[in-house]
């Protein structure tokens, strides 16, 4: 019973949430200072995080992807632009 009431407690952000305002959001690791735990004790490996509230959020699966995918072609552009300049 602890468990679930301490899960609820980190807000859920929903892709219909997400949607709104993608860039409010962020994925930070799990070891980031304040981070909180979850809730069966261990450390998230990711934890997404509202910049506007300043709090950390729970993501849900689709949001989750949306946002690995983001991060992976942010990658690859700044990965391309170095090439470029070269």
């Amino acid at each position: 019973m602890k468990e679930q009431n301490q899960k609820n407690i980190i807000p859920v952000v929903s892709a219909e949430l997400y949607n709104l305002n993608p860039i409010r959001y962020e994925l930070r690791k799990g070891s980031a200072p304040g981070a909180p735990p979850c809730p069966y004790g261990h450390q998230f490996k990711w934890i997404g995080y509202d910049k506007e509230e300043m709090k950390y959020v729970r993501v849900t699966k689709s949001v989750f992807k949306r946002m690995i995918n983001q991060l992976d072609a942010d990658m690859v552009a700044l990965h391309e632009l170095e090439f470029e300049e070269e």
